[in-house]
């Protein structure tokens, strides 16, 4: 039930909006010259009121101007038309029998013990059917929204028409429909085209059938479009042809399609039966069951969140990584692996890439660092207490903060390290301003960053290494190289991949310093994979692009911990 409910909403929700539509329509008609207030309730079947400016504002409606003012005439309340008037009775007539069904196979089972795993055939069925329950909805939902996209065309072509009656220009005229118009003389040279997306008058340009066709459906850029030739008699001297413009309509099956919600709904209901499945087999025993049901209720919270917040934008990310994905068009054409073809030959994308990788070299260094630094804060005294606690501050201390005080101290004029430097005769470094430096600067930061958190980590990991081995290997005259290179690395060695592999998979992730101090600058130096894929997102709005950014830099950093766990393998069979 709950695919059919997001089905009717989704179209509910059309319905809604197409009457926000009407009243536009209709306050664009009443704003023009030569209208009347009877023409602009006969638009919509007397579904309209006009009403006086101070008495509106509620419901489906829009403000209505006259020219030359800048308070509301009128105020156009509309009543929605066919909403709720239909069910998807093919899909709820399927999930009842899919209802009955289980029921009559629970019926049969009553008496029978219970299965000694998760019954195989019921759980397919059930798969198979919530499937064609959703494929039945969505085949609904798009005969709905397609109806309504028609209805709306038609509507359009009524106000036009209405206004080319009262005496409006064609332009006024075509306004009126609140819809991209063109005339046939403008579709002779489409590239000029301003009043209707391009690409759309390419489409009606090239096909002559849709010249003269008084509706038709085309499809351009990757979505379905409703268009309409419209006649404006009176136009032209007599004896000439009739002048006609092009109304278009991007259809609602294209900007309300369920598709989406009617896949996780699916989805999420074939896990739903799954799960009850699975208890079957503990039905013969209630203790267990009990656990079972406990276990799974504490279980519950952490999963939702996981599958709300984790696993829920993993999947709609791979979505829109195969589509034409803008923010600002209301249209997002499937086009498969074309962003991913696309980044083939993206320079930006991959230099930003060998940014990223040239910037984790830094994490040998800081792992040496750090474990310098535990094995000479070792021991218990207060003074080396606190030099711990200073060294792991960077760690938990917010990398905002950290870039806005490292910015301030590395700036070229006024900056406290050039001002040292230049003390000493050294001269100031354009440590941030330099392709040259800028990058050496943030893996310097990032090394101070981290080595704290990587000392603890250490300290932890030489804590575990038994005393005795030390001792023995002492008493064997071991000096201290070789007891650090017998018993301190091969004690290490998981420690020091957990180390590499965290460490690395956080360089990768690098941003904030980057987007604090540098942009991406000076020439691109510091442009990293993450900020590429911001400024692809939310400054160019290619959310597509950068979807498929995204995967792929999910797959460079899975390769590298992949190679690191087979390096660990090999390394430990070795031994």
């Amino acid at each position: 039930m709950s695919t059919l409910s997001v089905a009717v909403s989704a179209v509910r929700e059309a319905h809604g909006r197409e009457a926000l539509e009407e009243a536009r329509a209709a306050a664009a008609l009443y704003e023009t010259p030569g209208v009347m207030d009877s023409d602009v309730l006969r638009l919509l079947d007397g579904r309209a009121r006009i009403l006086a400016s101070g008495a509106g504002g509620s419901g489906p409606g829009a403000w209505a101007y006259r020219s030359g003012t800048l308070e509301p005439a009128a105020w156009i309340a509309v009543e929605p038309s066919g909403e709720g008037s239909s069910w998807p009775w093919a899909a709820l007539l399927l999930a009842l029998l899919g209802s009955l069904g289980a029921a009559a196979w629970a019926g049969a089972r009553r008496r029978a013990p219970p299965p000694s795993r998760v019954p195989a055939v019921p759980a397919l069925f059930g798969a198979f059917l919530f499937a064609l329950v959703a494929a039945t909805a969505w085949q609904w939902a798009d005969s709905e929204l397609t109806a309504l996209s028609r209805s709306h065309l038609d509507r359009s072509i009524r106000s036009v028409e209405i206004a080319s009656a009262a005496g409006a220009p064609t332009e006024a005229a075509a306004r009126a429909a609140g819809l991209p118009w063109a005339s046939v003389t403008a579709l002779e040279e489409p590239e000029g085209l301003w009043t209707m997306p391009r690409e759309v008058g390419e489409a009606i340009a090239v096909e002559p059938t849709f010249r003269a066709a008084p509706r038709y459906t085309l499809g351009a850029g990757g979505a379905t479009y409703h268009g309409a030739a419209v006649v404006l008699p009176g136009r032209l001297p007599a004896g000439s042809l009739p002048e006609a413009i092009h109304l278009v309509l991007l259809g609602y099956e294209e900007t309300a399609s369920p598709t989406v919600p009617l896949v996780a709904a699916g989805l999420a209901s074939a896990l739903l039966l799954f799960l009850v499945l699975s208890l079957l087999p503990l039905a013969a025993r209630p203790r267990a069951l009990r656990r079972t049901l406990a276990a799974w209720g504490f279980l519950a919270p952490a999963t939702a969140l996981l599958l709300f917040f984790t696993v829920g934008p993993l999947l709609f990310s791979l979505w829109i990584s195969l589509h034409d994905w803008h923010l600002v068009e209301p249209t997002h054409p499937f086009t498969g692996l074309q962003n991913y073809l696309a980044l083939l030959t993206d320079g930006g994308w991959w230099s930003a890439v060998a940014n990223t990788a040239l910037f984790t070299l830094h994490v040998p260094l800081a792992m040496a660092v750090a474990l310098t630094l535990a094995l000479l804060t070792r021991e218990s005294r207060r003074a080396v207490r606190w030099v711990r606690l200073a060294l792991f501050l960077p760690g938990i201390t917010s990398v905002v903060a950290i870039a806005v005080v490292w910015k301030w101290l590395l700036d070229d004029g006024y900056g406290l390290v050039n001002r040292a430097l230049g003390a000493i005769g050294l001269g100031p470094v354009p440590w941030l301003t330099s392709p040259d430096t800028a990058l050496l600067a943030l893996m310097g930061i990032g090394v101070w960053m981290i080595v704290g958190y990587q000392m603890v980590v250490f300290q932890a990991g030489l804590a575990a290494i038994p005393r005795d081995w030390y001792d023995a290997a002492r008493v064997d005259g071991a000096g201290r190289w070789q007891r650090f290179r017998h018993i301190t690395l091969p004690g290490l060695r998981h420690t020091l991949f957990f180390v590499l592999v965290t460490s690395v998979i956080g360089s990768f992730q690098v941003f904030g310093l980057v987007y604090v101090m540098t942009e991406g600058g000076p020439l691109g130096a510091t442009d990293v994979a993450v900020y590429h894929i911001y400024r692809e997102a939310w400054e160019f709005l290619r959310f597509g692009s950068a979807a498929a950014m995204s995967w792929v830099l999910f797959a460079v950093v899975f390769a590298a911990t992949w190679l690191h766990f087979r390096l660990l393998d090999r390394g430990g069979a070795h031994g």
